[in-house]
């Protein structure tokens, strides 16, 4: 692990400045951003609370954060200059500048005069009542959910409180390249800008990796968008201290709170602060990517548009800094498979986070206590798990390269859609692949390779290391061939590659002892015992973006006892591509590894299948289903939630189900809630009914909603909430076409695909294309299947 060179935890409070390969300014030279005008250097004051820090943690805390943003940007901490014209940025914005919330008091009193709810000569009295309430409204808001900067003692006592829980948190380090941030400094000092991070988001650790690391990498700290469920007492002043941004999850149609948050924004960007954004809008629990959030992204393209060609701003720009952060293993994961099994996420709060918080700063010994139950397993029950944490940048792009070269315009949304995934790709691109994740991946395969459908309610299964490792081989051969682009995941699978049965042997047991709960091993005996799979999720998740293309033509391949035509794999793949395209970032790959061709021609040169006359036989069946399996739970989660929907009635609801509530005496009921169920009910109904189905992977929480919100752009069912917005109802609006995707994923699965077109599992070419015409959005496919002759068998009766 060479490139991972620096563990930021290390000397944290000797030297908080990590020593850098080049020389930084002098101190004669006083900022090298000399355009900002409310730059001002902080007078060196130090409160009570640094004085206790000093007196007593012997932290000499002046040496933190000291002269960073003054030298390389805005100085946004004590400088009474940047917190006026920030503030009163805003209240001219919301008084007078901002003519969209004008154009908006104006809208709505018109309708109140045509609804004769005024008399034409109250209007002028009117609009000035409203757009009253509108500016007092949103002053409260900004007041409430902005940043403040307010202290730069605050920020440096967070620094030392952050460290001291993250040296417990995570004894083995926060991993990074020297050469990373430095090239990122350099860059910046030679062309200051607001510089945009971008990193994946996985826990609410991620909230504070990229400050603490700035700090010591001599770079300004960034204001970070965060959702307004960390606003909890205290903890949300202090976040706002930090930079934080609060909004809602959802603007829900609100007139003027994006735009609000814009004039922040521009705000921010105008003064070459930097930003934080998560573009996935919420933590993913389960390990890959989630699809990108375009909000924020909107946001910044309009900007930097509006700064310009109506700002004739002609320097404006932004540098966007893709960041792939992975931990060994996350603090929330016990909290995150109890969310993915059914049970609703606890809502965050001040006790929640200060428990965590002294827990994480008492922490544990630094050597695993290793706890064995009376079979000779390692039981890690109570034990608390960590791992390392490593933290990646990608290769940054200014956002002027990009609107050139794709010839963006203002409403071009593929392009807006475009420029989260070139995001997205890059930290998969860049993201490490620390062992455990392989050797997660491997237990997996060889998991629902070999029990699969066996004894489904007995998920608890042993066997020998040594039966094991010839799937480890396997796994570590597949992800070899996967990342030639990456030098760090290229050395570190080639080293494994030499690894000896002894060695491999010895790394599944070190991978099992200090990172899973749910996977036990006896090291006298050499089993493994896996209690349940569902632990072996996010390990898998890692690294599955590598494989998911190769994966998908795997289990075409071996979805029926026909040799398939090169056409036959194209229409298939493209269905599959499509059905899961929210899952994976399908859109916008240009990877040649990714495209059908390539994967065919290397399982030929690999001699898992051969070309004959045009038809792919297959040679090594045994290869292809195990690496099949791996993209089989993303389609069985389909099939659940689709046969769940089809049986799953309002009415029957039970405690089992939903919490039932007493209805309060003279309201009236909710219509809608005893036609259709909510998303929340139904979820619940699709786990508890599946819960023996093989795989368990195949009914976590994440995947549903991910499949739910895509049939919804499918058009195949609605979704919509009460005039309340507090409830999502779920109704099918085309229970047939739901069907014909069920079976057609089933026979996948099940490897009964018939492209003859006979018999129950029949795929015949029209078939195929009415399943590509759903994927398409294409309205016409009715009308195409009514002409056909193979319309009756298509037709599936809905079970209703």
């Amino acid at each position: 692990m060479v490139e991972f060179d620096v563990n930021i935890l290390d000397g944290a409070f000797e030297k908080p400045y990590i020593d850098l390969t080049f020389p930084l300014p002098t101190d004669d030279v006083d900022t090298i951003v000399p355009d900002l005008a409310n730059n001002e250097k902080v007078a060196k004051s130090i409160g009570m609370i640094e004085h206790f820090v000093r007196f007593f943690g012997g932290i000499d805390t002046d040496k933190i954060y000291y002269e960073t943003e003054y030298k390389f940007g805005l100085s946004k901490y004590d400088n009474k200059k940047f917190h006026n014209d920030f503030k009163n940025y805003m209240k001219n914005q919301l008084e007078t500048k901002d003519e969209k919330l004008n154009e908006l008091v104006y809208s709505l009193v018109k309708q109140e005069l045509n609804m004769k709810l005024i008399e034409p000569k109250d209007f002028n009295d009117r609009f000035a009542k409203v757009k009253d309430f509108m500016v007092k409204y949103y002053s409260a808001q900004n007041e409430k959910n902005l940043p403040t900067f307010e202290s730069l003692s605050w920020l440096r006592i967070s620094y030392v409180t952050t460290m001291k829980v993250f040296q417990k948190m995570f004894p083995r380090g926060i991993w990074v390249s020297r050469a990373d941030f430095e090239g990122l400094l350099k860059q910046y000092m030679a062309n200051p800008m607001s510089v945009i991070y971008l990193p994946n988001h996985q826990s609410h650790v991620d909230y504070m990796i990229m400050h603490i690391l700035l700090v010591r990498f001599h770079m300004s700290i960034p204001t970070v968008i965060a959702g307004e469920n960390l606003n909890v007492a205290v903890f949300g002043r202090i976040l706002k201290n930090l930079g934080a941004i609060f909004i809602p999850r959802s603007f829900n149609q609100e007139l003027y709170t994006e735009r609000n948050l814009n004039n922040v924004i521009e705000y921010i960007l105008k003064n070459k602060i930097a930003l934080e954004v998560f573009i996935e809008g919420t933590r993913s629990r389960d390990g890959k990517l989630l699809l990108p959030k375009y909000g924020i992204l909107k946001s910044l393209v309009q900007i930097y548009l509006k700064q310009r060609h109506e700002e004739k701003n002609e320097k404006f720009d932004l540098l966007f800094q893709p960041v792939s952060i992975t931990y060994e293993r996350i603090y929330e994961t016990d909290g995150y498979l109890n969310e993915l099994i059914g049970k609703d996420k606890k809502k965050e709060s001040f006790m929640g986070i200060v428990t965590n918080g002294l827990k994480n700063l008492r922490g544990g010994p630094t050597e695993v206590v290793e706890v064995r139950d009376k079979f000779g397993f390692i039981d890690n029950s109570e034990t608390e798990l960590t791992g390392k944490l490593f933290v990646k940048l990608g290769e940054r792009f200014y956002l002027s390269e990009f609107i050139e070269n794709d010839d963006y315009s203002f409403a071009d949304e593929p392009s807006l859609k475009k420029l989260g995934f070139k995001v997205l790709h890059e930290v998969n691109n860049t993201s490490y692949l620390p062992p455990v994740a392989i050797v997660g991946m491997a237990l997996q395969i060889y998991y629902y390779r070999n029990y699969e459908g066996k004894g489904a309610k007995d998920q608890e299964r042993f066997f020998k290391i040594d039966e094991f490792l010839p799937t480890l081989k396997k796994v570590i051969t597949l992800l070899s061939r996967e990342v030639d682009g990456h030098p760090i995941n290229n050395s570190l699978l080639k080293e494994l590659q030499q690894y000896s049965d002894k060695q491999l042997e010895d790394l599944t047991i070190e991978c099992i002892k200090l990172f899973f709960r749910m996977v036990s091993v006896n090291e006298t005996t050499k089993v493994i015992r896996i209690t349940n799979p569902i632990e072996l999720l996010y390990y898998k998740n890692l690294s599955v973006h590598l494989v998911i293309a190769r994966s998908l033509v795997a289990a075409i391949l071996t979805s029926t006892s026909q040799e398939l035509t090169y056409t036959d794999i194209n229409r298939l793949n493209y269905i599959l591509t499509g059905l899961l395209k929210i899952e994976f970032l399908f859109d916008y790959d240009f990877s040649p590894r990714s495209q059908l061709s390539f994967i065919l021609q290397d399982l030929q040169d690999e001699g898992i299948i051969r070309d004959e006359n045009g038809l792919y036989k297959i040679v090594d069946r045994s290869y292809l289903e195990g690496v099949g399996n791996l993209s089989k739970p993303f389609m069985q989660s389909y099939v659940n939630l689709i046969r769940s929907l089809m049986t799953y009635n309002p009415k029957d609801d039970t405690e089992l189900i939903m919490e039932t509530k007493p209805k309060k005496p003279n309201l009236p009921v909710d219509e809608d809630e005893i036609k259709y169920p909510t998303t929340k009910n139904l979820l619940k109904y699709v786990i508890k009914t599946n819960r023996d189905q093989q795989p368990l992977e195949s009914i976590n929480k994440q995947y549903l909603m991910s499949d739910l919100y895509f049939l919804f752009h499918l058009n195949l069912l609605k979704i919509f909430k009460n005039k309340a917005k507090t409830k999502a109802f779920v109704e099918m609006l085309e229970p047939k076409d739901l069907n014909v995707i069920a079976d057609f994923l089933e026979d996948i699965i099940q490897q009964k695909l018939n492209l003859s077109g006979q018999g129950p599992h029949g795929a015949s070419s029209v078939r195929l294309n009415y399943l590509v015409d759903i994927i398409n959005k294409n309205p016409a496919r009715k009308q195409r299947l009514a002409a056909s002759s193979d319309a009756g068998s298509i037709a599936v009766e809905a079970k209703l």
